[in-house]
């Protein structure tokens, strides 16, 4: 079974320095996706596994405070040892898959009126 060291937390000098952070905690986890397929059992291509890993970065790519980022890097080592040390359960990975998948529910009176759910 794998095993990450916990890593001392620390903050970016600059912007420069938080961005560098950011690609290598991204390299790390692209890295480590046939790890854990094999981990998890997961029934996904590995293209797949690796694109929701990029959505999630691209959702965070225009954040310019390193504050801001250097939590948001914080947050991903966590959610890296978890993921990579198998300390999350088979429902909890599967959870980041599920979001695309389910159709959005109307909003609107009327959307709602179409489907017959009003």
């Amino acid at each position: 079974m794998p095993l990450v060291q916990p890593l001392v937390t620390k903050s970016s000098a600059s912007l420069a320095d938080a961005r560098i952070r950011a690609i290598h905690l991204y390299r790390l986890w692209q890295k480590s996706v046939p790890q854990i397929m094999i981990d998890y059992h997961l029934c996904l291509p590995q293209s797949v596994v690796r694109s929701k890993i990029r959505e999630h970065f691209e959702k965070n790519r225009y954040v310019s405070d390193p504050r801001t980022i250097d939590v948001l890097l914080f947050k991903g080592r966590i959610e890296f040892e978890e993921t990579y040390n198998v300390w999350k359960q088979y429902s909890h990975v599967l959870r980041y898959f599920d979001a695309n998948e389910q159709d959005p529910q109307p909003t609107k009176f009327f959307d709602k009126f179409i489907e017959g759910r009003v």
